[in-house]
């Protein structure tokens, strides 16, 4: 009976070895790695954490297609800010990256796209569909445009004695709504959020028309790892092939009271 029973302990123990040892195996099959992410510090593109993000959503898209990250995000971080805090690996990740920062650090394929337009008011019944027509109207747009924007429209402007630029997109808005000018220049979205954000008194986007006179930008994710990167471009690409990624792009416009079908994906 003694042997039986150090046999039936025997049994036992090798069994709950086996168990124990493919749950650890299980569990660490299943834990996902964190990666820590920073965001830019602009609306509507880029927010706080309880409000809609438009690229916080593109990030979440692709990374949903590498679900053994876990992404844990830093908010409201200049660009200066997040190119140092990459170059000193304190992020994994940035979002809207123009450059690598360092040697050892490595840019996706270009992903987030920048829609700047030129906006006018319907009553104005503006046609636009050249850069060389601003010289006809006043123009107002946001600081650095000239060096952004390309050689003919800083030649263009350079010789329009009514164009001025102005550190915030919000003024940019309200002298367009008031009639103060002809024209604003600037991000499709971000005049969008802008227009809201005016005044207590709603102002209807299909009061604008948006002239597309200007090709999309677009922008990287930077990361500390180069196999990142290589992971990242991958799940980019399938987002883009599933339709998640105009999907998100047409969520945000409608948000801002807009619809409009989709444009053209980053090739």
């Amino acid at each position: 009976m003694k042997t039986s029973f150090i046999q039936m302990f025997r049994v036992i123990f090798c069994f709950l070895i086996t168990y124990f040892s493919i749950g650890n195996v299980l569990a660490a099959s299943t834990e996902k790695t964190e990666l820590i992410i920073g965001l830019g510090n602009f609306e509507p593109l880029f927010s706080e954490p309880d409000k809609a993000s438009l690229f916080k959503d593109l990030i979440d898209g692709v990374f949903s297609y590498l679900p053994q990250y876990q992404l844990s995000y830093r908010y409201m971080l200049s660009n200066g800010r997040l190119e140092q805090a990459l170059a000193e690996k304190q992020l994994d990740g940035a979002a809207n990256i123009f450059r690598s920062p360092t040697a050892s650090t490595c840019l996706t394929k270009p992903f987030f796209r920048f829609t700047d337009v030129a906006v006018s008011k319907k009553d104005k019944v503006i046609s636009m569909k050249q850069v060389s027509q601003l010289a006809n109207y006043s123009v107002v747009s946001y600081q650095n445009a000239t060096t952004l924007l390309g050689d003919e429209y800083r030649n263009i402007v350079s010789h329009n004695q009514r164009y001025q630029e102005v550190s915030r997109p919000e003024q940019q808005a309200l002298l367009l709504s008031q009639g103060l000018v002809d024209v604003s220049i600037g991000d499709k979205y971000i005049f969008l959020y802008s227009l809201k954000q005016l005044s207590k008194k709603a102002t209807s986007v299909n009061e604008f028309d948006f002239h597309y006179i200007f090709p999309a930008g677009y922008t990287s994710m930077g990361f500390s790892r180069p196999s990142l990167c290589v992971q990242v471009n991958d799940a980019i690409d399938q987002f883009i092939s599933s339709g998640g990624y105009e999907a998100v792009y047409q969520k945000h416009l409608i948000t801002l009271g807009y619809d409009t079908q989709p444009l053209i994906a980053p090739q």
